[in-house]
């Protein structure tokens, strides 16, 4: 990922010569803006967006309320953003795994990422930790590995069905060769909880929620899933550095628009995101929660990375997710 990142990021330093700004969008906006958010109030998305969206306020002129919509991987929030109307007024937090895994796991999905959505600009990329329970046996990736393998369908995973962690977990048994079953959970609280009581035994997580965890002892940090080890925890090693390469994986977010939208309207919003990523304050924010702040990735950018990230997807997914069974308790 850290390879595609660079390439996004120079493709949009070459596209910068061309983000002029319409005069047509001299208008927008004239009433508040609804950011629709694929997360619950204390979630990385839900606590980035809601800086964002005060310095979008103060650049835009208009008030941002951030719609938290929980639900099905994220699809939930997306298909309200695709039927809202297509004058710039109401956005969504899209990601990756909202438009490249969840519509491979979840039938009956009401919207196409690339036919209902435009990208208008990138937001940032994150890496997740491996956590356990501090009462596990294993205490390291390799032991874990060792017990997986010794004891096949046995070990379990937390995931919301069609997440980022979800892809994180299955390119780690993919790459481990090892049974994992998934315990599906839509609450982030709720899967740390379980797997600090030993309800389940593995899951992939964000640092912004699972270091308060680790750090009060009540869950053992055993790998990031990053190329490099994270600023914010550099005492946890990556998982090439565990053993474990090939398994690395950032989940990337960004800013879209339904289709439709005026091109020049678009453009306005765009340039006001690029602007409010560059505030110290939300630099700081993305610094202290691991996430790599995207601020130079255009629309055209952040298109070419769904683009490169729905076969991939496709071929994990095919390959490795299991069958989903009822969360334990």
């Amino acid at each position: 990922m850290a390879t595609t990142r660079r390439a996004a990021l120079a493709a949009a330093a070459m596209l910068a010569g061309q983000r002029v700004l319409p005069a047509s969008a001299e208008g927008f906006p004239n009433r508040t803006l609804t950011w629709v958010v694929p997360g619950g109030p204390g979630s990385v998305l839900d606590v980035a967006a809601r800086l964002i969206a005060l310095k979008l306020a103060a650049r835009l002129g208009q008030s941002v309320v951030v719609d938290n919509r929980l639900g099905a991987g994220g699809t939930a929030a997306a298909e309200v953003a695709a039927r809202a109307a297509p004058d710039g007024h109401t956005f969504f937090f899209g990601n990756f795994a909202t438009f490249a895994i969840a519509p491979l796991l979840i039938p009956n999905i009401r919207y196409d990422a690339q036919r209902d959505f435009l990208p208008v600009h990138g937001i940032g990329a994150s890496a997740n930790i491996a956590v356990t329970g501090m009462g596990r046996p294993w205490k390291t990736i390799p032991e874990l590995i060792a017990q997986a393998r010794a004891h096949p369908g046995r070990f379990t995973y937390a995931a919301s069905i069609g997440s980022g962690q979800h892809a994180a977990a299955a390119l780690f048994i993919e790459r481990a060769q090892v049974e994992m079953t998934l315990i599906p959970y839509n609450n982030f609280g709720q899967a740390l909880n379980d797997l600090a009581a030993e309800r389940v035994d593995l899951y992939f997580d964000y640092p912004l929620s699972s270091l308060p965890y680790v750090r009060d002892n009540r869950l053992r940090a055993l790998a990031v899933n990053a190329g490099e080890r994270l600023a914010i925890a550099p005492e946890i090693p990556t998982l090439a550095e565990a053993g474990l390469p090939g398994a690395e994986l950032l989940g990337w977010s960004g800013i879209y628009v339904p289709a439709r939208t005026p091109p020049a309207v678009v453009a306005r919003l765009a340039e006001a995101i690029r602007a409010a990523l560059h505030e110290p304050e939300v630099r700081a924010l993305f610094d202290n929660t691991g996430t790599i702040l995207w601020d130079d990735v255009d629309a055209a950018a952040l298109a070419r990375a769904l683009e490169e990230e729905i076969p991939r997807m496709r071929h994990l997914i095919g390959r490795t997710i299991p069958a989903a069974v009822p969360r334990p308790g």
